[in-house]
């Protein structure tokens, strides 16, 4: 995995850690789950495709609307 790849995950990761903040949950989220509002690909596929920032700005959306209730 290159250094950028890896810089991007743990950005996502941390970012998704105010939303999910187990470990093995937000692990699985970030390999496993199909995110329908990014075409249904994983966070790991936006990720590896350069699109970090569209998929963090998404969690702090998520993150703010959590914050509305």
């Amino acid at each position: 995995m290159s250094v950028r790849l890896l810089c991007d995950t743990a950005r996502v990761l941390a970012e998704a850690r105010h939303v999910e903040p187990d470990r093995a949950r937000r692990r699985a989220w970030f390999t496993e789950d199909p995110i329908a509002a990014l075409g249904f690909r994983t966070a790991e596929d936006l990720v590896e495709a350069g699109e970090t920032t569209r998929l963090i700005a998404l969690i702090k959306t998520i993150r703010a609307h959590e914050r509305g209730r």
